[in-house]
């Protein structure tokens, strides 16, 4: 009942179809929405445009590469590479909003720090997210994969979303996730 009533929520807060409400009553109700109160920056660096933690979540990104069990998850894999066990937020998309409305999207600023989230425009309701671990590559999931619906982790190149998927790059954001 519970689950049931955690998918009816997701489809009437997000009404974006039945793929990603599904994922989000998997990983419970806080995934549908995330308020703006309940949201926490890391704190803030030192003038090193460095993001603290980076160093544990990128070391913790690679352990991650091979991995399988991501498919169209990856705001679940960019919140687990920081720690998290979710986002918080319905998809990449709604997450990408909420930093554009708080003032802590990087508009098509294509130098990102490292550990930052890097977001696309896929064309879709979801949007795409990964994390930024430095030389020009990203960690993300599905992009490589070879048998649908396999959610594989990859280590590439940060171009590739956009030349593979044809996304149109929004920017990047530090690593904003819901308290709840």
């Amino acid at each position: 009942m519970i689950v049931k009533l955690a998918l009816a929520g997701c489809l009437l807060v997000g009404g974006l179809g039945l793929v990603a409400p599904l994922a989000g009553a998997a990983h419970g109700p806080d995934t549908c929405v995330a308020t703006l109160t309940n949201c926490q920056a890391p704190p803030v660096s030192t003038g090193s445009g460095e993001i603290p933690g980076a160093d544990t979540a990128v070391a913790r990104a690679l352990r991650l590469v091979g991995d399988r069990g991501y498919y169209q998850l990856c705001a679940r894999l960019a919140a687990n590479i920081w720690g998290r066990p979710r986002a918080g937020y319905f998809s990449a998309a709604e997450q990408w909003q909420q930093m554009v409305a708080t003032g802590n999207a990087h508009n098509h600023d294509r130098q990102p720090p490292i550990g930052a989230l890097v977001f696309w425009d896929t064309g879709g309701p979801y949007g795409h997210v990964a994390v930024y671990v430095g030389n020009g590559q990203i960690i993300s999931n599905d992009i490589n994969d070879r048998v649908p619906g396999e959610g594989g982790v990859y280590l590439v190149d940060f171009g590739l979303i956009e030349s593979k998927w044809n996304a149109g790059y929004l920017g990047w954001a530090p690593p904003i996730y819901s308290t709840i």
